[in-house]
């Protein structure tokens, strides 16, 4: 009961709206997590598309395809880790990660058989869970 003279809110009140944001936070959070892993799958297919660029200039010169990213002149995102497979002159295969990303992205030119498995058509980036 309340008491006249006494300003305030309730504690049922205050309960009430904490309720309410923390509903608003979580709400939130998974749109911020959603959009965070799109921006992380963003990145890794940002790299593998330079890769192949980088590749193909690299096959231009020297007739074959680079069997390492150091050998390419080309500086992938800092959380990206790149991995070219395999690598001849009929073509290559690597793949993609990000440390805190869900996913995995691979790529495959030519001839060369996709590592782990998600890449299904030659020259197109796909991504997936591993």
């Amino acid at each position: 009961m309340r008491t006249e003279g006494r300003n305030g809110f309730t504690f049922v009140e205050i309960m009430t709206v904490l309720a309410l944001l923390a509903i608003l936070v979580a709400i939130a959070w998974g749109r911020f997590n959603r959009s965070y892993e799109r921006a992380l799958e963003a990145t890794m297919v940002s790299d593998l598309r330079n890769l192949i660029t980088a590749q193909e200039l690299y096959y231009r010169l020297a007739y074959t395809y680079a069997p390492d990213i150091s050998l390419l002149n080309i500086t992938p995102s800092s959380k990206s880790d790149i991995h070219i497979t395999e690598s001849t002159p009929r073509g290559w295969a690597a793949w993609n990660e990000i440390e805190r990303a869900p996913k995995r992205c691979e790529v495959y030119i030519g001839n060369a058989t996709p590592t782990i498995g998600i890449a299904t058509e030659s020259s197109r980036i796909f991504c997936a869970l591993p």
